[in-house]
């Protein structure tokens, strides 16, 4: 196995333990580690990695991707500044760890079907819904940016191909961006253990059909973050629709379950995509109805209001008369009674 880079162990905010050798008997169990990943990087060119808590086997891992906007241009990434571009090391780490409580991610959480996984917090800091493969220049700003969403998710999964044990089942999440970016990337993840049992939990990245999402921001993202050399291989429609890329996962990943959580009104995507709050709950639908419902293995999870995220308390939402963490454990226990809730 792989060296495992500069090791640091957290427990929430406080950072406990310092660097250490390798292999995944470096990693402890129910408590957080820093890993430096070779290769990954943020948008100013610093040095970044992952966060690791190994859970109490190694046959189920979540791939959480974080979220945090997104950039395409100098307004957004230098002036707006709607995106991070880094660092992120240990500290900020330890300072997302401090929300980490009543989060998808915290173990003590009643009824958390993640509680006893391995869990992988990738960071953000690339602007790019961990998607992007492309170094820009954008006229009129005061450097590059680095878009390198995609080559760190890739780092991420080396890591952890290299060592720890190979899982039995595989969850792919994240939300707002990370939604986004765990939509792009579960073809990569699923594909890296095929013998795995696979799950996308996109938690308020909608990939909303054909021009419901904004035409004009999907060309920007897809020339800025060179999408045509991430998506396009295996999803040639995406290029004008976004949702075309589900019943692609559906049929390279049969045996996978895909799920896709939704405030109906949520105001930072209706924001985003330039749709009222009407707008946005009838294009939603339309992703849900003509997307999601088809597919044998693909669920929703919508809730009323403007909100944006569930997972970051997943306990407070019920749909449906289900809880969204009951919700989630009838999915990856592969419940029948796992069912569409809100719609």
């Amino acid at each position: 196995m792989r060296l495992l880079h500069r090791v640091r162990v957290l427990s929430l905010a406080v950072l406990l333990a310092a660097c250490g050798g390798g292999g995944e008997d470096r990693i402890p169990r129910r408590s957080w580690a820093w890993v430096d990943v070779p290769g990954a990087e943020c948008a100013d060119g610093s040095p970044t990695g992952i966060g690791v808590s190994r859970g109490d086997d190694d046959a189920r891992v979540v791939l959480f991707l974080d979220g945090g906007g997104a950039c395409w241009d100098a307004v957004t990434c230098f002036q707006l500044r709607t995106a991070s571009p880094g660092p992120f090391g240990a500290a900020q780490l330890s300072a997302r760890l401090a929300e980490l409580p009543g989060s998808a991610l915290d173990r003590t959480l009643p009824g958390n079907p993640w509680a006893g996984a391995t869990l992988v917090f990738v960071p953000y800091c690339t602007g790019d819904v961990h998607a992007g493969d492309a170094v820009q220049d954008y006229p009129g700003a005061p450097r590059s940016w680095r878009h390198h969403g995609r080559a760190n998710v890739e780092a991420a999964l080396d890591w952890l191909a290299a060592n720890l044990p190979a899982p039995g089942q595989v969850v792919v999440s994240g939300a707002s961006a990370g939604g986004f970016g765990a939509l792009l990337a579960f073809d990569r993840a699923a594909g890296r253990w095929p013998a795995a049992r696979a799950y996308l939990v996109d938690d308020s990245g909608p990939p909303l059909v054909g021009d419901d999402f904004s035409p004009v921001l999907r060309a920007a993202w897809f020339a800025a973050w060179r999408l045509d050399r991430t998506l396009l291989p295996i999803c040639p429609d995406c290029a004008l629709d976004l949702s075309a890329l589900l019943p692609v996962l559906a049929r390279a990943h049969p045996g996978a379950r895909l799920a896709l959580l939704s405030s109906r009104q949520d105001q930072v995507i209706r924001g985003y995509v330039g749709l009222g709050p009407a707008g946005f709950e009838a294009a939603l639908l339309r992703l849900v109805d003509g997307r999601v419902a088809p597919l044998a293995q693909a669920r929703a999870f919508l809730v009323p209001g403007e909100g944006h995220t569930l997972l970051g308390a997943p306990g407070t939402f019920t749909s449906g008369g289900v809880p969204l963490l009951e919700w989630l454990r009838r999915m990856v226990e592969d419940d029948p009674a796992w069912t569409t809730a809100g719609r």
